[in-house]
């Protein structure tokens, strides 16, 4: 497990980034001349899904990069999207060319691409218009947007209807004391078996409250409607795919489809967190996300 020392300094540093008509957030940790690693967030999920501890750790020998997508926290937002007739003001692939634009600002040719969600989505979408900048993927609770020939199976109605309700209950207050009853039950249940750290949980809601105006992610929805299949594009690719998913997360995806992909692509692993679900409030499974990232950063260096 890498620890981060008392002697090791880890810069930090936050930037708005100006890219494709938007202001993108920006926080960055370690130094700037290490390998980079970007990680996207997922759907109504500020840059601080990413738990600082786990940047730091990672800013020890890379240069860590989070960032809020556009509409969320404190890059540009727009008006969301409500209806299906709503047209939206941009797509996927603005938001992969965000993480180009990105990469551009800090002077970085290539980097290893990690996204969480609609994040993974995001990711692959980078990977696939951007290979030459890519040298390694991470894809967590990723959705699977790669088709190909393989057979997928549909989550039991049961889990879907028990995710939903939980979901689609929450009143969605204006205001963080009211509010916060409300998301941490949607945290706990999307955290699996794995106990809420409220601390943890307190810090991601209110950073919510800060830049928000609590409502549905509309527009992260929405943007990923329509996607194509892009199996061949993915397969093609010639670097280490990694695949993370907890084994109680229904959200993204079913666990047993992601084990159909990984088996169809190549160069692609799949790792499972035991009793983890699709939200990560907990400093135990950050450490052992933490760990897969260390081991798959040193296999790769020295294969």
């Amino acid at each position: 497990m890498l620890v981060v020392s008392k002697n090791d300094i880890i810069n930090i540093m936050q930037e708005i980034v100006n890219a494709n008509g938007v202001k993108l957030w920006t926080e960055t940790f370690g130094n700037k001349e290490n390998k980079c690693i970007i990680l996207i967030a997922g759907a109504m999920a500020p840059s601080t899904f990413w738990n600082t501890d786990f940047c730091k750790k990672l800013g020890v020998h890379h240069f860590v990069i989070r960032f809020d997508n556009r509409d969320i926290g404190y890059s540009t937002h727009f008006q969301p999207c409500k209806n299906q007739k709503d047209i939206m003001p941009y797509s996927i692939n603005d938001m992969a060319n965000d993480v180009n634009s990105i990469l551009a600002h800090y002077e970085k040719e290539k980097a290893v691409v990690v996204g969480h969600s609609l994040g993974g989505t995001i990711a692959q979408i980078f990977a696939i218009t951007y290979p030459q900048k890519v040298s390694e993927l991470f894809l967590m609770s990723s959705p699977i947007i790669a088709k190909g020939q393989n057979k997928y199976t549909e989550t039991p109605k049961e889990k879907t209807q028990e995710m939903w309700q939980v979901l689609m209950s929450n009143k969605m207050f204006q205001d963080y004391e009211n509010g916060k009853g409300e998301f941490f039950r949607a945290w706990k249940y999307l955290n699996g078996n794995y106990e809420l750290d409220e601390n943890m949980a307190s810090e991601y809601t209110k950073r919510l409250y800060e830049t928000e105006y609590i409502q549905p992610a509309y527009n992260h929805i929405k943007v990923q409607e329509n996607i194509p299949d892009i199996f061949h594009e993915l397969n093609a690719l010639n670097i280490p795919k990694h695949f993370i998913y907890g084994e109680l997360d229904y959200l993204a995806a079913n666990i047993e489809n992601t084990k159909i992909l990984v088996k169809s692509l190549k160069n692609a692993d799949l790792h499972i967190l035991p009793s983890a679900g699709h939200m990560m409030f907990n400093k135990e499974l950050w450490a052992k996300v933490l760990d897969i990232f260390t081991q798959q950063l040193e296999l790769t260096a020295h294969s």
